[in-house]
């Protein structure tokens, strides 16, 4: 199966678009949170910096800031309507001060270098215009002995029912992209819809 042009624009700057998107992928953004707060526990995190790099709505950063109460925790996407349900919602928690969403390009992220100690990067590989700047920069961002979790959909057969995962990429063009990056070392592995990259 040929890589489909994606079926929205790359930024979601529409509003009702955007609404509708956050309410489908609530859920999803969830899970994710509740499965990177086991794989960071099981690895003896407590405290830190958290980034989620194209943070969507901010449900994945709020299940962790619940979770770890000693971390601070930051949101980036080009998404204004996107940031303001992230940033509403935040605002309805006890711990808003340690969580904040911010308008910032994933392509040239505004922050020092080895400055977080986890990095999420979900649903973004096949959706921004320069996968592999975006794959550097989350590199120079995260600490030598951080936390990187990046997951995207992969292209399957599933495509033929979900315009959105035609537009992925396959196994084969994920780890060929992978390792053209400057990512350290990790572990690849995929599901039906899903790959994995973790380190």
């Amino acid at each position: 199966m040929k890589r489909a042009a994606l079926p929205h624009d790359r930024v979601f700057n529409d509003e009702a678009y955007a609404q509708t998107y956050a309410q489908q992928h609530q859920g999803m953004a969830e899970g994710f949170g509740r499965e990177y707060v086991k794989k960071l526990s099981a690895r003896g995190f407590h405290q830190g910096r958290i980034i989620d790099v194209g943070c969507g709505s901010g449900a994945t950063n709020l299940v962790l800031a619940e979770r770890f109460p000693h971390a601070e925790l930051v949101g980036i996407d080009l998404s204004d309507p996107l940031l303001k349900l992230a940033r509403d919602s935040a605002a309805k928690t006890v711990f808003r001060d340690r969580v904040r969403f911010e308008k910032a390009d994933v392509h040239e992220i505004p922050y020092d270098g080895d400055s977080f100690d986890v990095v999420i990067n979900t649903n973004m590989v096949h959706l921004v215009e320069r996968p592999l700047r975006m794959l550097d920069e989350i590199e120079r961002i995260l600490a030598p002995d951080g936390h990187l979790f990046i997951v995207d959909l992969r292209r399957s057969l599933l495509g033929l029912f979900e315009a959105e995962i035609k537009s992925a990429l396959s196994m084969g063009e994920a780890k060929d992209l992978l390792g053209q990056s400057s990512l350290r070392k990790g572990t690849f592995h995929w599901s039906l819809l899903w790959w994995r990259y973790e380190t």
